[in-house]
């Protein structure tokens, strides 16, 4: 090999002492040695550099929405993980149901059901059929959003017979190579990749960009007049219609409850299935338990993921049960979806979200980000506050009306350098009806009102400056 079986031990053993000694780092408030091997094995470049990490900082502990690093900064996280922290870090309800699930169980995969899977399940079944009442529903758990999103396409193409699938233009749905086809926010996505994809796009179309504000479905770049026009060039071989109820990569737009109806219309009329993906926008984020409930319509599956786990992998898709019999058992499947430890904390999850009234709290503190930054459209570069409950965008342009992508960062940057740490996002493709440049406002669903306000301080500042 690269090394000696000699060398290889030695490695080995230095990097088990440093992993070993990192239970010493609660000793110290101060950055010890074993804080210092922890920093130069991130310097030693051993993890790719492909995801693209925000920061070079190493988390070292987190509750509630505060994060410390092992560098000593302390940041307030309006990141939640990417939308999965709806209770916050380290939510002690959910630290207890996973250590105890850790000491019954850990893993079954699709062997045997296990007690937090059962009630899970039960759960979110339950969920949905509340919201959508009428025949039963079932739930279909899994690792990933992007897994999830492979599944529900398996799904319609099996129980539809048909070949093609619609999404809009500005959709993210993640990172697999059916939901990189099928996804058209950021062109970085899939430019390397396109040689292959193409004969895979030739059965996935899109529509145009929901860019709802205002709709009334008579402009001709209207998403759902668009999503018409396809369907009519293409009727019989259209199985689905993928939907974000708020596009999330791709600008954090939502949806108008016209357009959705509309599209909720044509698409039953015509017998093609109506897919809402929930993986950001659900589970409360909104001032919902799903973005569509907003739109007042009823898609046929949804997909969630994120939040569901309580910050721990897991995804999946709820459908009604006559549509999920159509597949035949062995047609899908899974390893670790549906984990014990995975669902044990996304129960308890879903139920500090209910009991602590969450979802109000996203409401409440939505409209405070209303309130607070409204005000500043029209200067700083500041084009529009947008978004829904808690899943928030403040949107920048420059001079000439462009999407300032730099000005984004830099606004990040200086607010991470004054304790807030923040995410950008927007679409990037070159169609500047599709593309924008914004900072997204998405923290644990159970922030208090002091930290909103601590954290739109440093924001404004931070624009001003």
């Amino acid at each position: 090999g690269w090394f000696s079986e000699k060398d290889r031990s030695k490695k080995m053993a230095d990097v088990t002492i440093d992993l070993m000694d990192a239970d010493s780092i609660e000793a110290t408030e101060t950055v010890d040695a074993t804080d210092e091997r922890l920093i130069a094995l991130s310097d030693r470049g051993f993890l790719a550099e492909v995801l693209g990490f925000e920061t070079k900082e190493i988390a070292k502990t987190a509750k509630g929405t505060q994060v410390h690093t092992l560098s000593g900064l302390d940041l307030i996280d309006f990141t939640a993980g990417i939308a999965v922290h709806a209770c916050g870090h380290g939510a002690e309800e959910i630290v207890e149901a996973v250590t105890r699930q850790a000491a019954r169980i850990m893993h079954t995969s699709d062997v045997m059901l296990h007690a937090p899977q059962l009630q899970l399940g039960a759960a979110l079944t339950e969920l949905a059929e509340c919201i959508l009442p009428g025949s039963p529903w079932q739930t279909l758990l899994l690792n990933s959003g992007s897994e999830s999103i492979d599944a529900a396409a398996k799904l319609v193409l099996k129980a539809t017979g048909r070949s093609k699938i619609i999404a809009f233009e500005g959709a993210f749905h993640g990172r697999t190579l059916f939901a990189s086809a099928l996804s058209r926010s950021k062109s970085l996505h899939w430019n390397a990749y396109e040689a292959f994809l193409a004969p895979l796009r030739a059965n996935i179309l899109h529509a145009p960009a929901p860019r709802c504000s205002g709709c009334e479905l008579s402009r001709d770049i209207c998403c759902a007049n668009g999503l018409e026009a396809l369907l009519d060039a293409h009727n019989d071989e259209i199985a689905a219609v993928f939907f974000e109820p708020v596009q999330g990569e791709g600008g954090y737009y939502p949806m108008s409850s016209t357009a959705a109806r509309r599209i909720r219309e044509i698409t039953r009329e015509r017998g093609i299935l109506l897919i809402a993906d929930e993986i950001q926008s659900g589970i409360g984020r909104t001032g919902k338990w799903f973005a569509f409930q907003h739109l007042g319509i009823d898609p046929d599956i949804i997909v969630f993921g994120k939040a569901v786990g309580g910050g721990l992998p897991l995804a999946g898709i709820l459908a009604r049960k006559d549509l999920m019999e159509k597949w035949t058992p062995g047609e899908h499947g899974t390893t670790f979806g549906g984990n014990p430890l995975a669902c044990a904390a996304g129960f308890a999850a879903m139920k500090i979200i209910e009991r602590d009234g969450l979802i109000e709290n996203a409401l409440q503190m939505g409209a405070r980000i209303h309130e607070k930054l409204s005000p500043l459209i029209g200067s700083h570069g500041v084009a529009d506050v947008r978004g829904r409950g808690l899943m928030m965008a403040i949107e920048l342009r420059d001079s000439a009306g462009n999407p300032d992508y730099a000005r984004c960062e830099s606004v990040k940057l200086k607010c991470r350098e004054k304790g807030l740490l923040l995410l950008t996002c927007g679409a990037k493709t070159g169609n500047p009806r599709t593309d924008s440049a914004n900072i997204r406002i998405i923290p644990p669903l159970n922030v208090t009102l002091e930290t909103m306000d601590n954290a739109l301080s440093i924001l404004t500042s931070s624009l001003a400056e």
